[in-house]
């Protein structure tokens, strides 16, 4: 399957309600064949060296993605991988990755940002959709999406949560197993070795952060911006706030309504070296995080922040709210909490993310 091709599946539209990738029919223009879940990972890997974060690239608008396609080349980029990895600096048994820069003195400072007692979530609301009818166990549906089951017995009323987060709708948790590079996980792990269609992650899953996430939450307000070093610093030099170390760093990239090309909003790839140098323990954003592109890896920021530094990402934040909070506290960082699911051996979880002025 050639770049072009590629592309062409990442900026599809899919609807709620298909349940399943369909390269065949989006890419060749054929008649819709769905594929089973496995040959989905295996083209997958074999685009990127990763599971690609379809569901975010489908909300993208068609535009060539020439135009995003930034300074920083594949050879760049996979000497990146190598030079600025975190691979072996917390030991060669580390799950934890960056999570580890968020010590018990990190947090005590994350704490003392509250001052106003002002909470407000940085999620979006999960929609009650109906379940599909299909026999179990039913084909992920890699948008995203999340529905309710609904049971009265007597005097209760019992529910199911069916809620399937990865993609590009829900707001959620990346754990450190959701993406590989050339076969290789964080700290060197085997893809095939950790990961397995039956199991789930054996290793590097979720429960890395199973004691929860608090730390101090930085907002980059930058909509519909490529962000790039200078964009940071010279937003840095106008608060007056550094990004430091254990940060959660945390852009605004959307504007309500508005909805960029997959690559045309984000952090630039050439953002790279400066996380790595900054020590930034969590990365969030409004949309799928990338902001750019690179001929030969389809989504930079995820493969390079997961697998290299170890650095758990958090997917379609909702940040409009908290924006306007922050203009009106004229303030740009409070006390942030990330609780997610404790799931055995899960790549992830939807998450309801609280920031505390």
């Amino acid at each position: 399957m050639s770049r072009k091709d590629v592309w062409a599946l990442l900026s599809t539209e899919f609807s709620p309600g298909d349940a399943m990738l369909d390269p065949i029919s989006s890419v060749s223009g054929r008649r819709r064949r769905y594929l089973p879940l496995g040959p989905v990972l295996a083209i997958a890997a074999s685009l990127a060296g990763v599971w690609l974060v379809v569901g975010q690239a489908a909300q993208s608008s068609q535009r060539s993605d020439a135009a995003n396609t930034g300074s920083v080349t594949k050879a760049q980029f996979d000497e990146w991988m190598t030079k600025l990895s975190n691979w072996g600096r917390w030991g060669k048994d580390d799950e934890r990755g960056a999570l580890n820069l968020i010590t018990p003195e990190v947090r005590r400072r994350a704490a003392a940002l509250v001052k106003t007692g002002t909470t407000v979530s940085l999620s979006r609301q999960i929609p009650a959709e109906t379940p599909a009818t299909t026999g179990q166990p039913r084909p992920i549906n890699q948008n995203g999406s999340g529905a309710n089951i609904f049971l009265i017995a007597g005097d209760y009323l019992f529910e199911r949560q069916e809620i399937e987060y990865h993609g590009g709708r829900l707001s959620h948790f990346d754990a450190l197993c959701h993406v590989s590079y050339n076969g290789k996980l964080y700290n060197g792990l085997n893809f095939k070795e950790v990961v397995t269609e039956g199991r789930g992650c054996s290793k590097l899953s979720v429960n890395s952060a199973r004691e929860g996430i608090v730390t101090r939450g930085v907002l980059l307000d930058l909509p519909g911006t490529r962000v790039r070093r200078q964009d940071v610093e010279a937003w840095e030099k106008k608060t007056g706030i550094k990004i430091g170390p254990g940060d959660a760093l945390l852009l605004r990239s959307h504007r309500p309504g508005a909805q960029p090309a997959f690559g045309a909003a984000g952090y630039d790839p050439s953002l790279i070296p400066f996380l790595k140098e900054r020590d930034v323990a969590l990365l969030g954003n409004d949309a799928a995080q990338e902001g750019g592109t690179i001929d030969g890896v389809a989504i930079p920021i995820h493969t390079f922040t997961i697998v290299a530094l170890g650095l758990n990402l958090l997917d379609n934040l909702a940040l409009d709210e908290v924006a306007a909070t922050a203009d009106e506290l004229k303030r740009r960082e409070f006390m942030l909490v990330v609780a997610p699911l404790r799931m055995e051996n899960g790549a992830g979880s939807p998450v309801n993310v609280i920031a505390t002025f």
